[in-house]
């Protein structure tokens, strides 16, 4: 199960444990969501991915350039 979607049991408790709660926990999904964001920004995917569109463009352009019929 992702961490990231605890469900949290909150008892009965004053005002301030209740926000200090909700902040503490408001921290961790942000600081989640930052090293999430950094570890998909350091993939090599993207790369991968903008490598591969570029060899199909080129191979996409050298077919529409090539004569039809081949000469016989």
């Amino acid at each position: 199960m992702n961490s990231q979607y605890i469900r949290h049991e909150v008892r009965g408790c004053e005002t301030s444990d209740l926000r200090n709660f909700w902040e503490k926990t408001i921290e961790q999904q942000t600081r989640y969501l930052q090293i999430e964001k950094e570890r998909q920004q350091r993939s090599a995917l993207t790369k991968l991915r903008n490598e591969w569109m570029e060899r199909l463009e080129k191979r996409i352009k050298m077919l529409r350039t090539q004569p039809e019929d081949p000469p016989s």
